[in-house]
């Protein structure tokens, strides 16, 4: 699988963001001691004014449902009963993400991860409703599709680095290589358990930083132009 590639500017931008959600609940992502246990994504949302709702089987017409929103202009696509892991609602009193009661607790955080990195590196202003961050525009959403691709992608890796901060990785490894040495599936393993992700993810994630080795194509490719810079303060 082809990794996506990401401007540096937009990465310098994510990983500030990061850093400001950990200072916002006592933490830091510059990983002078091992973690130890995951990250409070329930609470860093709170700090963004983000309300947490799960909500069972979801889908479009549901979370509409569920929020009394105005029905969809066809609410007999398929769009609107197809099976979702998450979504946001932006509202002027703060925003909701929903996220899919149905789905394991590991794909639930990153689901809220996910929806964090969309509203701190994608919400358009003076945006209110449903956001279709999920649709081309040919299906009813706001974005074009290559567009469409290009924040999905930095969703996941804000997702990625928010769950499985760089320093608290690396941190992690160096401390557990000191009693023991690690295989890539026993630490992906070990990784995983303590920081409430996948396996899979913790595996891609310590392959990336170059940590494991792993048949996955994993790692942050970027581009070198055409960065639009922003600060930590928008939005």
């Amino acid at each position: 699988m082809a990794t996506p590639k990401i401007d540096p500017c937009r990465l310098e931008l994510m990983h500030r963001w990061i850093a400001e959600a950990l200072r916002r609940v006592g933490s830091s992502a510059n990983g002078a001691h091992p973690p130890t246990g995951p990250v409070p994504m329930t609470r860093i949302l709170e700090t963004f004014q983000i309300t947490l709702q799960p909500v069972p089987d979801l889908t479009r017409t549901r979370a509409r449902e569920f929020l009394r929103l105005p029905a969809a202009e066809d609410p007999q696509s398929l769009s609107e009963h197809s099976q979702l892991s998450g979504l946001m609602v932006a509202r002027a009193t703060g925003s909701v993400v929903l996220v899919n009661a149905t789905d394991i607790l590991t794909r639930r955080r990153f689901t809220m991860a996910h929806e964090l990195g969309h509203h701190l590196l994608h919400r358009p202003r003076m945006q209110s409703g449903m956001l279709r961050y999920d649709l081309a525009a040919e299906d009813g959403g706001h974005l074009s599709e290559s567009a469409l691709k290009q924040i999905e992608d930095e969703a996941d890796l804000f997702a990625a680095n928010m769950l499985m901060p760089e320093q608290w990785v690396r941190t992690w490894f160096v401390h557990q290589q000191r009693e023991w040495d690690p295989s890539p599936g026993l630490a992906g393993s070990r990784l995983a358990t303590l920081l409430l992700v996948s396996r899979q993810a913790a595996n891609k994630r310590l392959a990336a930083l170059g940590l494991t080795t792993d048949a996955t194509d994993t790692g942050d490719l970027v581009e070198e132009e055409g960065c639009s810079p922003g600060t930590a303060n928008d939005g």
